[in-house]
């Protein structure tokens, strides 16, 4: 008898992962806000793709260095701030990464200690933390903005980012670069108006709410610095450009208080919005952020008028969005 065997091989599915991806992350230490950023990235075809987790805490240290005598940043804050920021690296290291980048901005560029006390945290993260230059800090603020929107053309394009601690622009055009590296940001405008028009002390004094009585002088403080120092390379194409806003100040604070959910405001929306909300207390604002809420909204309407700008988009990105997105070019 022939007997007739049918030898059936079964090999089990294998899920193969793509060895172009892979998770990176990125930590972005503020002067007010210290933000996380995690994504999978292909480092093939240099791109992100997919977010995997993103959160923000309100760290003050500019408001702290503001109040020091010593121009240094408070052992205070650096003490109460560094645990929430190691729970912080906890979460994004739970995402499997294979590489963490960290920078820090303004504020540690300008304290008396800023450098010292970003190795600190750097020592207690255990993972290197770099004090970038504003030039970096608008360089990583562009590409963030092209990232977050998924700009191509970047023809006649202005990014604009304002922080706890500086403000800057970034715009390329026929492969030069033209940068405005401003002193005037959230913080800084905020203790402005309680200093010159108030008559406070901002050592003493956090917030300047309400100030519906200063508010056309408010304005006229934001005009008057944009003025005197946006170079003539942004005031000439300004009113013609495509602005978008990136950094804690416009795309989140503005944005949300302009029109919650939106990707973008005109300076008529601003204006009306500013009216109103520039009578509210501290008590009626609903922010971690409510002593510079307000004073925000003047100081970008402010540079809106001087510039004659009509209208600003918004992406809700981080710097390290933009760093882990320059890296992989």
């Amino acid at each position: 008898m022939i007997k007739t065997f049918v030898l059936v091989s079964v090999f089990p599915a294998i899920a193969f992962a793509n060895p172009c991806h892979e998770n990176r992350a990125a930590l972005d230490l503020g002067s007010g806000t210290t933000k996380a950023y995690v994504a999978t990235v292909d480092t093939c075809e240099k791109k992100i793709v997919k977010v995997l987790f993103e959160d923000r805490l309100p760290l003050a240290f500019n408001e702290a260095l503001e109040k020091s005598p010593t121009k240094e940043i408070p052992d205070s804050i650096v003490n109460e701030s560094t645990p929430r920021i190691e729970l912080l690296l906890q979460k994004v290291k739970s995402y499997n990464v294979k590489r963490i980048n960290a920078v820090a901005t303004s504020v540690f560029r300008v304290a008396k200690n800023g450098q010292a006390v970003a190795k600190g945290i750097s020592q207690k993260l255990e993972i290197p933390v770099e004090v970038i230059s504003q030039e970096q800090e608008a360089e990583l603020g562009y590409w963030s903005a092209l990232a977050q929107r998924g700009i191509t053309d970047t023809r006649n394009l202005i990014v604009w980012d304002i922080g706890g601690g500086s403000m800057q622009m970034y715009s390329r055009e026929k492969g030069k670069v033209h940068i405005f590296e401003g002193d005037l940001a959230s913080v800084t405008f905020k203790n402005q108006i309680l200093q010159v028009l108030q008559f406070k002390d901002p050592k003493k004094e956090s917030s300047p709410n309400p100030f519906a009585r200063q508010r056309e002088a408010a304005l006229q403080l934001a005009k008057n610095h944009a003025y005197l120092n946006v170079p003539a390379y942004f005031k000439a194409k300004a009113a013609t450009a495509r602005w978008v806003g990136v950094g804690g100040v416009i795309s989140m604070s503005v944005q949300r208080q302009v029109q919650p959910g939106g990707s973008e405001f005109t300076q008529s929306a601003l204006e009306e919005t500013l009216k109103v909300r520039s009578q509210l207390k501290d008590a009626e604002i609903e922010s971690e952020y409510r002593i510079s809420d307000i004073s925000n909204l003047a100081l970008v309407l402010g540079y809106m008028k001087a510039l004659k700008i009509e209208k600003v988009e918004t992406a809700q990105a981080s710097l390290g969005q933009g760093l882990i997105f320059k890296n992989l070019k």
